[in-house]
C-alpha cells in the first residue's frame, strides 16, 4: 500500500500548501510502519487517489453496475475464472482510473498494478492460482484499511 517515503512525500507537499504536518512526519519517521491516523491526517488535507478510486468500485457497486467491489471484499474465491477476472477487472478500472490520478506513479504502485501482473503472469505461466488468491486478500486489506481512514468503517 502506501510506503513510508510516499507517506513523507504526501506530508511534505502538505506542508508547502501552509498546513502543519510536524507531528505527523515525526510519527512517520519514528514508526516502523504507517500510522494510520497520519494517513487520516493526509487524507482529510488531500484524499489519497487510492480511497477515491475504491470509493468509485463501492459507488458503482451500490449503483448496481458492477460487481467488482464486492468481489473484492467477499474474499475467498475458488474458480480460477472468478479470480482471473475479478484481478483483470480491477486492473483495467485501476488503468482507467490513472487518467483522474493526481500522482499516476503512486497510484499505480499503491494500487498493485505491477503485483497484479506479475501474479496473473505467474498463473499464465505456471497455472499456480495461490499467489492471484494471496493477492486478491492483500487487495481486500488494503480496501478495508483505506476505508478506514476515509472513515466509512
Amino acid at each position: 500500500m502506501i510506503s513510508k517515503n510516499d507517506c513523507i512525500l504526501l506530508l511534505t507537499d502538505l506542508q508547502e500548501s501552509g498546513v502543519d504536518i510536524k507531528d505527523n512526519i515525526l510519527k512517520v519517521i519514528g514508526s516502523t510502519s504507517i500510522p494510520m491516523n497520519v494517513l487520516k491526517f493526509i487524507n482529510s488535507h488531500r484524499q489519497l487517489d487510492l480511497t477515491q478510486f475504491y470509493d468509485g468500485l463501492r459507488k458503482s457497486y451500490n449503483n448496481k453496475k458492477s460487481k467488482l467491489y464486492i468481489n473484492l471484499i467477499k474474499g475467498e474465491m475458488d474458480k480460477a475464472d472468478d479470480i482471473l477476472t475479478t484481478l483483470l477487472s480491477y486492473a483495467l478500472q485501476a488503468e482507467l482510473f490513472c487518467r483522474k490520478a493526481t500522482d499516476v506513479q503512486m497510484f499505480i504502485r499503491h494500487a498493485r498494478l505491477k503485483e497484479i501482473q506479475i501474479a496473473l503472469y505467474k498463473y499464465y505461466d505456471e497455472f499456480d492460482l495461490s499467489v492471484c488468491q494471496k493477492l486478491l486478500k492483500i487487495i481486500r486489506t488494503d480496501i478495508i484499511a483505506c476505508e478506514t481512514i476515509d472513515g466509512r468503517r
